[in-house]
């Protein structure tokens, strides 16, 4: 757990009651928590919102690392996010799945091509 305040910059906080606390700390807060109890599905919506950019670091270091624990579903709206650390990236649209990047797939190009190809409905 220490290793987790660490990472996060959070040593200052510890004792800060959450309603006390910033949105990016609440943040912190929260993903503390969820990767300390180690679940073997951990989802997480939007986890970089709020965060500063070393945190953000942090977090991308965690979620690459999490397969020795379980898996990691996420969802995004920031491209760098979805190509960062996942094995798999599912581009939705309107609650449905509009394309799947594996491996090498996953890219930014080839998914800024799906956000914007409409032709593939």
């Amino acid at each position: 757990m220490s290793q987790l305040v660490r990472g996060f910059h959070f040593e200052d906080y510890t004792g800060t009651l959450l309603k006390d606390l910033s949105t990016g700390s609440k943040k912190k807060t929260f993903l503390i928590v969820a990767f300390a109890l180690k679940p073997e599905l951990l989802v997480l919506d939007e986890p970089v919102n709020g965060l500063d950019f070393q945190s953000t670091e942090h977090l991308y270091q965690l979620i690459a690392g999490y397969k020795e624990h379980g898996t990691v579903l996420f969802s995004c709206h920031i491209l760098e996010s979805s190509t960062l650390t996942p094995d798999r990236v599912l581009v939705l649209e309107e609650g449905r799945i509009r394309r799947s990047f594996e491996g090498g797939k996953i890219d930014a190009a080839n998914i800024r091509e799906a956000l914007h190809d409409e032709n593939e409905l």
